[in-house]
Parts: C-alpha cells; structure tokens; sequence
C-alpha cells in the first residue's frame, strides 16, 4: 500500500509541477497558449490537487506510526 501511495504522491506533484511550469513559462516568454490548451492544463493542474493532498495525509500519517 506504501509503494502505491508515494506512485499517488510522485505523479501528482511532477503533473503539478510540470503544468505550472508550462502555464507560468508561456506567461513570462510571452507566447500565448491556446484558450482550450490552457484550460485543458488548469483543469489537469486542479484535478491532481486532490491526488497530492490525499496521498501527503497518508503518507505524514504513516510516517507518524
């Protein structure tokens, strides 16, 4: 169960990080993405949210015992 918590855990802050990256790069080089191209990223970014905080209670609750 530990191994696939921290799977959870690893690829949702890379997902995380890898949309913000996108998202806040395209902003400061000054291309501009594609209105659907950047909802499409916010949604994937606001649905691993729930992934990361679910699986960090888990895994700071297990580190606990």
């Amino acid at each position: 169960m530990g191994n696939k918590n921290d799977l959870i855990w690893g690829f949702s802050l890379l997902v995380i990080g890898i949309v913000t990256i996108i998202l806040a790069g395209s902003g400061m080089i000054g291309i501009d993405l594609p209105d659907a191209a950047v909802r499409i990223l916010g949604v994937l970014d606001l649905a691993a949210i729930p992934f990361l905080a679910y699986s960090s209670v888990k895994k700071f609750r297990k580190d606990k015992e």
